[in-house]
This record gives structure tokens, sequence and C-alpha cells, in this order.
């Protein structure tokens, strides 16, 4: 029996791409089941859009779209479609990606051949459709081998930090269910499945190529934090985050070797709050502190840049 296929998309001022979108998932080899979009609050004509695509496709039993009653940000927007779906595999989905023809069918045939995995995250095409869009990590292009093959991935200081666009992870509704209760308010939604999957041992990446990835300006997660007050920002949702990861650690029965796990986690906690310090407190002497941390970056060059940061910071 084929099992139930949900996709969970939050919308904000996507009107130029997200038929495009849509016309992907609809056009799958294996079809999808419903398809949750909440949007927030828009300020071009995206709703207009997709309420007018769902009219005259005769689509409103697969397609459920809901405009917010305020603008709750893209984590919680997420969030909310997340928890609105029903399926037996929920697929992540921006407005702005095309999905290859046969990304359903592909994942969820990994997810059926092994039952452990819990998240599963894939490899894309980057594409850009504006001279400013961001560039893609070079690490994470290094990293695609388009083989075919799957990884699954321990839990150790690199993989801590998320390794994979959120728009390409498949997720069980088992695993939403074990981990709803521990999200909070602005925990960016890829990162809050990342870490919990990663921590119960049960985080997979799939080395095939399952959409392509456009690149344009208002890509909100490919932007560095070059800025102090941005870095500042970055470095408090960090450590609030691996807190909120030992404690799932700490009080899942699931989690296995949960001594090592908790002692990692406190090692990446400490990490970031001299980091932290030495930044907006500029406790210069951090940075010597923090030599005996350097497995808790995620890349090493911060570790002049912050020191910069703190220097430069009136």
């Amino acid at each position: 029996m084929k099992p139930h296929i949900s996709v969970a998309m939050a919308t904000y001022n996507g009107e130029n791409y997200i038929i495009e979108q849509l016309e992907s998932i609809l056009d799958q080899s294996m079809k999808v089941d419903e398809i949750i979009i909440h949007d927030d609050i828009s300020k071009d004509d995206t709703a207009a859009v997709v309420e007018k695509y769902i009219e005259a496709k005769g689509l409103s039993d697969i397609v459920k779209f809901s405009v917010n009653k305020k603008n709750l940000g893209y984590a919680s927007n997420f969030i909310s479609a997340l928890l609105e779906t029903r399926g037996d595999y929920v697929f992540f989905c921006d407005q702005d990606d095309i999905w290859t023809s046969t990304r359903v069918q592909d994942m969820v045939q990994v997810m059926e051949k092994n039952k452990d995995i819990a998240l599963l995250g894939s490899e894309f095409e980057p594409f850009k459709c504006s001279e400013d869009a961001p560039d893609v990590p070079s690490w994470e292009l290094a990293r695609f081998k388009n083989d075919g093959s799957v990884e699954k991935l321990s839990f150790n200081s690199e993989n801590i930090f998320i390794g994979c666009q959120g728009c390409t992870m498949l997720m069980t509704r088992s695993f939403l269910e074990d981990i709803k209760d521990y999200w909070y308010e602005g925990w960016a939604h890829d990162e809050y499945v990342w870490k919990l999957a990663l921590s119960m041992d049960r985080l997979y990446f799939f080395h095939k190529t399952t959409l392509k990835r456009r690149l344009h300006s208002s890509n909100v997660t490919l932007h560095k934090e070059h800025k102090n007050e941005q870095r500042i920002r970055y470095l408090t949702e960090l450590k609030k985050s691996h807190e909120a990861t030992r404690r799932f650690i700490c009080e899942n029965e699931a989690v296995a070797e949960k001594e090592f796990k908790t002692r990692l986690m406190d090692r990446h906690i400490k990490a970031t709050g001299l980091r932290l310090g030495l930044i907006q407190n500029k406790k210069i002497f951090n940075s010597i502190r923090l030599l005996g941390y350097m497995d808790c970056y995620h890349k090493k060059r911060s570790i002049p840049v912050e020191l910069l940061m703190a220097l430069r910071r009136k």
C-alpha cells in the first residue's frame, strides 16, 4: 500500500515562482496526497495567485492554502504548516524551487527500505535567477556525489551544525510526533529537525539531486552573518538550540550514548557562550580560551573573523 505523503510549504512574497514549484510537485511519478501551504501575509499577490491556481486546476482536495492572521516569521510559519500535515511522510518545501519528477518516489523508496531513517536530506542543483543572488557554500557542494548512495550521519562536532538545505528534507510522521514538544518559538525548523534526528542516530543523507534550488537575493538561509549584531543574534540562537538539543537528549529514552552526547553538547554550549562574550562584551581573553574549543566551530575561519569583530566593536 502506498504511504500517505504530505508536503509542507511556507510562503512569503512568492508570486513569481510558486506556480512553477507547485506544478513540479503535482507532476511527480509518485503522487503526493496533500500540500499544506501557509502564507505569512505576503505583500505581493502570492495569495491571489495560489487561490486562482487551485480553483482553475480543481486542486482544493489536495492543496490546502491559508493566510496567517498575523506575520509569524519564516520558522514559525513553516512549523504551523508542518503541524497541519497528516501524512506518513512529510516533505519540506520552499516556494521557489523546482522538484525533479522522481523526487518523491526516490526519497520515499529510500525511507521504506530503511525504517531507521527519521530525517533524510538530499543533494540539489543550484541555479541563480538574479545577479545579486548568494552562492551556495563551496564546502556543501564539495560533499555532493550524486551516486545514489545513502549516508548515515554520526553524532559529532561537525554534524551538530546543520549540513544540508531544509528544502531537501523528508521526515517521518512518527519522528515528528516524537519531537514536536521540543520546538520553541524562533528555532529554525530545519535546524530543529536536523539536531534531534542526529541525537537519535536517525539522520541520513541521500546522495542524489532531487531538486533545483533557485538562488535569488531573498534567500533567507544563504546570507552570511558578517555584521556584529547579526553574528550576536546568530550565536544567541545557536546557544539556545544547543541547550534545547541537550534537554532532548537527556529526556528521550530512544537516545543512546547519553553521557557522550551531553558532554559534547556541553562543550558546544560553553564554546558558544565564550564566542558571545568575545563579541558582545569584548572579552578578548576568550579568544585564547576558545583555542581549546576549535572543534566547536562550524568553520575555522570564524575564529579570526570574530576576534576582529570584538576588536572593532564600539
